[in-house]
């Protein structure tokens, strides 16, 4: 099998070599936007790169990266692979060894590991059951510090805040929202918190309660939510405003207002969330939240590495800051 090199990359992602080794490498001074970013990861992963990379010192240790995905889903979940480029980059600089672990994978044996990163959603159940490792824990994009779990998570407040004042700026007196349902892998429904957080937003800008629906994070529930949306709620009280919950579902929803008839942004305006890299190249160009990602998965090393190091004593939880980004729709 051939062996993919940097110079595979660059091609594939069509930049140069040196900027693929510094994105793959997790150099955040290079300037170089989200989506060349996102592209090279991207070209990467359809490559089946691996970094063979030799230590200068001995390995700081092993640390386990539990999926909340399986491997197949993973490959097309943009979100949460950029997060994982990020914890990857991160403990390869650092000079760990990564053991992945996808579920109904055996687990790793505490003495065999020295910490570890939980990636995604988890069930009180299997919290608990990571306690049982004994080493440092950190979980990325999910709120677990009262469970007593250091967690790294994006900020969902102040950008929901920037949408509703926009919404309320451009005079929309009806705004919806289609929100995401997401489950553990052993069956519990979580529950988002963001459609509490945008109707507090809205009704706190001047607006009324918005139309929320709820489908699930993907581009074929996006499309069929919007289209039940667009079939029960009365042309006179369908929203001319739409905060969706992710860029996946968004794209369906655009699709179907669009074979509605409805003129996307000229009678309906959309915003999503997450700032995936195929949202620039819709018709129209999709406005969205940016959630820093790969910073996300670099940040949850860094906070390891203080547990390690036994720096705190206490379950800490770092927010990111998210950002709403303006284009066409």
């Amino acid at each position: 099998m051939t062996i993919a090199t940097l110079k595979d990359i660059a091609h594939q992602a069509d930049v140069s070599i040196a900027t693929v080794s510094r994105v793959l490498n997790g150099d955040t001074t290079l300037s170089v936007s989200t989506a060349t970013r996102e592209r090279i990861f991207a070209a990467a992963e359809a490559l089946n790169y691996t970094k063979h990379q030799r230590l200068t010192t001995p390995p700081a240790g092993t640390i386990a990266l539990f999926a909340w995905h399986t491997q197949a889903d993973e490959t097309t979940d943009l979100y949460y692979r950029a997060i994982r480029w990020g914890v990857e980059n991160q403990l390869a600089q650092a000079g760990f060894t990564l053991l992945r672990v996808f579920p109904g994978d055996p687990w790793p044996q505490k003495q065999t590991i020295n910490g570890a990163i939980a990636l995604g959603k988890y069930s009180q159940a299997q919290l608990t059951a990571f306690k049982t490792l004994k080493v440092p824990l950190v979980v990325i994009d999910q709120d677990v510090l009262s469970a007593g779990v250091t967690c790294v998570v994006p900020d969902f407040a102040t950008p929901l805040q920037a949408i509703a004042q926009y919404f309320i700026a451009e005079k929309h007196q009806r705004i919806g929202m289609l929100a995401g349902q997401e489950s553990t892998s052993d069956g519990e429904v979580l529950r988002d918190l963001r459609p509490l957080l945008f109707t507090s937003a809205v009704v706190a800008a001047g607006g009324k309660r918005p139309e929320i629906m709820t489908g699930e994070f993907t581009t074929e529930s996006g499309y069929t939510t919007m289209k039940q949306a667009l079939t029960t709620i009365p042309q006179a009280k369908f929203p001319t405003a739409w905060f969706i919950a992710n860029d996946t579902m968004a794209i369906g929803a655009i699709k179907a207002l669009q074979e509605h008839g409805l003129k996307v942004p000229e009678q309906i305006r959309v915003i999503g969330f997450n700032d995936l890299a195929v949202g620039r190249y819709l018709t129209p160009a999709l406005s969205t939240v940016h959630v820093a990602t790969a910073e996300m998965g670099q940040a949850a090393v860094q906070l390891l590495g203080t547990l390690l190091a036994n720096s705190y004593t206490q379950p800490l939880k770092l927010t990111l800051a998210s950002t709403l980004v303006l284009r066409q729709s």
